[in-house]
């Protein structure tokens, strides 16, 4: 029998290979977050660089966007299906800067997909990436940030790429499929395993709840 969560996974899919973007808005789609993120999202971080990772559609963005109205949000989305409805639903946001690329480890080029399901092989030709180093030379350190791993990911944590983000605050977000694998231990971070979606990266000294 298929789940709900894999029928509104599929659904998803299918709407979204339609010119459907009107139906990609807060207001149809909502808002909804877990309560254990919540507190990352809606927090205002003051005056700094945000970045999100993975951005997706934009959920998450807009809502980072609405909470730190003195802040920059940089969305990194490299599906080229994505895009269109990440710029659609963030077009109203003056603080919402898209980066059309993955962030990887050395900024080469990766095969590209206009799908909207990772999981399938590339279907697009290749894409601009931006390193972690390029990314903090154009926006400085964030102060928070928030990482959907998707299994690529996994090389920032295994190369300690990810070190050179000292002392942000980053929430890692868990696809249900990679959902409960360990993360690396990285210098300088505390690690916090909020539930099998959420892996929580706190700099020591730092508490781990806004």
């Amino acid at each position: 029998m298929i789940s709900f969560n894999r029928l509104a996974i599929w659904l998803n899919h299918v709407v979204r290979r339609h010119p459907s973007r009107w139906l990609y808005t807060d207001r149809l789609l909502g808002n909804y977050m877990d309560g254990k993120e919540r507190p990352f999202m809606t927090r205002d971080w003051g005056a700094a660089a945000i970045w999100d990772v993975g951005a997706s559609v934009g959920k998450y963005t807009t809502i980072l966007a609405r909470s730190n109205p003195n802040g920059m949000i940089y969305a990194f989305e490299p599906n080229l299906n994505s895009l269109y409805y990440l710029a659609f639903r963030t077009a109203r946001y003056r603080n919402v800067v898209i980066v059309p690329n993955a962030l990887t480890l050395d900024g080469r080029p990766i095969p590209g997909s206009h799908d909207p399901d990772f999981t399938s092989p590339p279907t697009g030709p290749l894409v601009s990436t931006i390193s972690i180093q390029e990314a903090i030379a154009r926006t400085g350190v964030p102060r928070f940030v928030k990482v959907d791993i998707e299994g690529a990911e996994f090389d920032l944590f295994k190369s300690k790429a990810i070190e050179c983000l000292h002392p942000a605050t980053i929430l890692l977000s868990w696809h249900p499929i990679l959902a409960g694998r360990e993360i690396y231990e990285v210098d300088g971070w505390r690690n916090v395993q909020l539930d099998a979606n959420l892996t929580l990266l706190t700099p020591h000294g730092q508490s781990g709840t806004p």
